[in-house]
Formats: structure tokens, C-alpha cells, sequence
């Protein structure tokens, strides 16, 4: 695993004056993990593992093939209407040229 470089720190103000902010990037993607100075929170470790897992599988998504799947004239709404129109039109449709076969 990479390591992410700091960014900066920065402290809340107002209701949150107790957080401790840190800014960092990883594979060209920043993310913020924080320090509750007042109560407890999630290990510090924790938050980065996190993030970085989240950042790696985005970047796994973005770099993912796009794979089209073939799709069936039958099963499209298009085939849907041809065989009502041909039913209005008074022609067979495609389920009573099967049945005679």
C-alpha cells in the first residue's frame, strides 16, 4: 500500500473547536481523517485504512473495462410494440407463428 502525504491540519471552530482536522492525499485523491479532542473517536490508523480502501476502489472502478452486454431484440420494449402494432395491423405475431410450429 502507498503512503499518503499531509496536507495541512486545521482546528474546528464553534461547536466543533474540540476537532483536530488532517488533511492528506493519496493516489491523487484527499481525504480528511480527525481528532476529537473532547471525546473519543476511531483510531487514527483506522480512519486512513479506511479511506484509502475507499479511494483504492474507486480508482479500481474508474480503471474497470465497461463491458456492453448483448441484448436481445425480444427482450427490448421496441419488439414490444412491433408485435402489438402487428396485432393491431391484424398479423400474426410472433407467439402464433411459434405455436404453429
Amino acid at each position: 500500500m502507498r503512503k499518503a502525504t499531509f496536507k495541512r491540519k486545521y482546528y474546528g471552530h464553534g461547536y466543533d473547536a474540540a476537532m483536530v482536522y488532517l488533511d492528506y492525499e493519496y493516489r491523487g485523491h484527499e481525504y480528511t481523517v480527525y481528532e476529537n479532542r473532547a471525546k473519543g473517536n476511531p483510531p487514527l490508523a483506522c480512519q486512513h485504512r479506511e479511506e484509502q480502501n475507499r479511494i483504492d476502489e474507486l480508482i479500481e472502478q474508474e480503471n474497470k473495462p465497461v463491458t456492453h452486454e448483448t441484448v436481445r431484440y425480444e427482450d427490448t420494449a421496441e419488439y414490444a410494440i412491433d408485435q402489438f402494432m402487428r396485432f393491431v395491423d391484424g398479423e400474426p405475431s410472433a407467439s402464433d407463428e411459434e405455436a404453429k410450429q
